[in-house]
């Protein structure tokens, strides 16, 4: 539970996640992973690939380009006390052949956050929501240019506070849309400057799924509620 999968170029990537160790009924006994993979849909074999410099779940991650940023979440190791991420990495898919290819840090978010989402456009990077260490949910936005690797500030959600946990976002021609909990469906202005309605889901949901199908149709995929 709790990994990020992104696609490129026709391959599947799966990184990071938590597992269960312990039998039903007793007390938790979480552990984050840090393992990366890709699946070829033509052989239907997984490869691993490096491992990320850390464990890490309830994260988001998405690809500009030839590379896949990871952003958000935290690290639980069983008994010992969670860390918060607050670092990020990316990893250039381009290479992933290469047994020398690393994931590289990217500057520090400014933010801790978990349960967030990450969405593209024009070649940045979005993180939206999420879940704060103190416990008190966020509808910031948070902008990562990797053209001069600094973050600035973007446009908040509106809403509610509990319309930035666990939403779910994707770009369409373009154009960056994110789905709330509340079944808000949102568009990024062209400026950039504020969330737009587009739309209203008939159920709302979080930790729920949204992909691009085509150019003008997206589709929205599992959660609860």
């Amino acid at each position: 539970q709790g990994l990020a999968l992104v696609a490129h170029k026709g391959k599947l990537f799966r990184i990071g996640g938590f597992q269960a160790r312990n039998a039903e009924g007793e007390d938790h006994d979480l552990w984050s992973a840090g393992g990366f993979a890709r699946f070829d849909p033509q052989t239907k074999k997984w490869e691993d690939l490096p491992d990320m410099p850390a464990p890490r779940s309830s994260f988001d991650a998405v690809v500009v380009g030839d590379r896949v940023y990871v952003i958000g979440g935290w690290s639980m190791q069983g008994d010992k006390e969670t860390q918060w991420r607050d670092d990020a990495y990316a990893f250039d898919l381009s290479q992933a052949d290469d047994k020398a290819a690393k994931w590289q840090p990217i500057a520090k978010p400014p933010f801790k956050r978990r349960a967030l989402c990450t969405g593209t456009r024009d070649g940045k990077v979005y993180v939206i929501g999420g879940m704060q260490p103190q416990g008190k949910v966020t509808t910031a936005t948070a902008v990562y240019d990797p053209e001069t690797d600094k973050w600035t500030a973007g446009p908040k959600l509106p809403g509610e506070d509990m319309e930035g946990f666990g939403a779910a976002c994707c770009t369409i021609d373009g154009q960056l849309y994110v789905s709330t909990s509340s079944g808000k469906l949102l568009k990024l202005s062209p400026e950039g400057d504020k969330w737009r309605p587009a739309g209203k889901l008939e159920t709302g949901r979080f930790f729920h799924q949204m992909l691009p199908l085509g150019k003008h149709q997206l589709g929205v995929i599992a959660g609860a509620h």
